[in-house]
C-alpha cells in the first residue's frame, strides 16, 4: 500500500508537470471536432459491410454501448446527417471524417510522448498514416460491436433452445463487458503503436488498468451527476449536448494520460532499483 501511494503521488507530480490537464483539454477539443465525422464514417462502413437495410439498426446498436447522455446527444444528429444528405455530400463527409478523426488520434500521441519523455517524433507522413490506421480500426470495431449487439439476442434464443436453460433477458451486463473490453484493447493498441518510440518491451498493463478504473469510475460519477443535477441544462442551454460531450472526452483524456504517467513512473522506478 505504501509503494502504491508513492507511485500514485509521483504519477500526479508528473501529470501536473506534463500539463496533463491542458493535454486532456486538447484531447477533448480534438475529439469533439472528430466525433460526428467519425460516426458518419463508421455508419457508412456499417452500411457497406452489412447492407443499407440493417445499417440503421446497427447504428442504433452502437449507441446502446455509449453512456446514456452521450447517446442522447449524438444519435439524433447522426440520423439527420445520414437520412437528409445526398450520397455526394456524404462521400465528401467521409473523407473529412477520416482526416479529422486522425487529428483526434494524434492528440493522444502527443500526450503519450509527453508522458513517456519522448523527444523525437516520427515523420509527419508516418504519424498521419498511423493515426488514419486507428481511424479505420475504430470503424471496423464499431461494425463488429454493432453486429454483435444485433445478433446476440438471436444467439441467446438458440442457446436457450439447445441447452434448455433460461438466460437473462437483459443485455446490459453483456454490453458493459463488451464496451470495457473494446476500451482495454484500444488502450493497449494506443500504448503499443502511437508513441514515437516502441513500447513493445515495456510493461504497459499497470497504466492500462489504472486508466480503465479511472474511466469507469469517472463515467459512473459523471452519469450520476448528470442525473441528479439537471440544472446543467439550464446553465448551458442549447449547448448542453456539446458541453456534455466535451466533459466526457475530457474525463477520458485525463484517465488515459494518467495511466501513461503511471507507466512512466514505474519505468523510472525499475531503472532506479535495477534488475531484481
Amino acid at each position: 500500500m505504501r509503494d502504491a501511494y508513492r507511485v500514485l503521488r509521483a504519477t500526479y507530480t508528473r501529470f501536473d508537470k506534463d500539463d496533463g490537464v491542458a493535454m486532456a483539454g486538447y484531447i477533448a477539443f480534438s475529439s469533439l471536432l472528430a466525433i460526428f465525422p467519425f460516426l458518419i464514417f463508421s455508419a457508412a462502413l456499417v452500411g457497406f459491410l452489412i447492407g443499407a437495410e440493417q445499417s440503421e439498426e446497427a447504428v442504433n446498436a452502437l449507441f446502446r454501448v455509449a453512456p446514456e447522455h452521450i447517446a442522447q446527444t449524438l444519435e439524433p444528429v447522426l440520423h439527420e446527417v445520414l437520412t437528409d444528405r445526398g450520397q455526394g455530400v456524404l462521400t465528401l463527409s467521409i473523407l473529412v471524417a477520416i482526416f479529422l478523426a486522425s487529428n483526434a488520434v494524434d492528440a493522444y500521441r502527443v500526450a503519450f510522448d509527453r508522458a513517456y519523455d519522448f523527444d523525437r517524433s516520427r515523420g509527419f507522413i508516418e504519424r498521419r498514416l498511423r493515426s488514419i490506421g486507428f481511424v479505420f480500426l475504430g470503424g471496423v470495431v464499431a461494425v463488429v460491436m454493432a453486429v454483435s449487439i444485433i445478433f446476440t439476442p438471436l444467439l441467446f434464443q438458440l442457446a436457450e433452445r439447445w441447452l434448455d436453460v433460461s438466460l437473462p433477458a437483459s443485455m446490459a451486463v453483456l454490453i458493459f463487458v463488451l464496451g470495457t473490453l473494446v476500451f482495454v484493447l484500444f488502450l493497449t493498441a494506443f500504448h503499443l503503436f502511437l508513441p514515437s518510440q516502441s513500447m513493445r518491451k515495456q510493461k504497459i498493463w499497470p497504466g492500462i488498468l489504472v486508466s480503465v478504473i479511472l474511466w469507469l469510475a469517472g463515467a459512473l460519477i459523471f452519469s450520476v451527476y448528470l442525473s441528479l443535477t439537471p440544472t446543467y441544462a439550464v446553465t448551458y442551454g442549447a449547448l448542453t449536448g456539446v458541453i456534455v460531450l466535451a466533459m466526457f472526452f475530457y474525463l477520458t483524456g485525463v484517465a488515459i494520460i494518467f495511466g501513461a504517467e503511471v507507466n512512466a513512473v514505474l519505468k523510472l522506478k525499475n531503472a532506479t532499483d535495477g534488475p531484481t
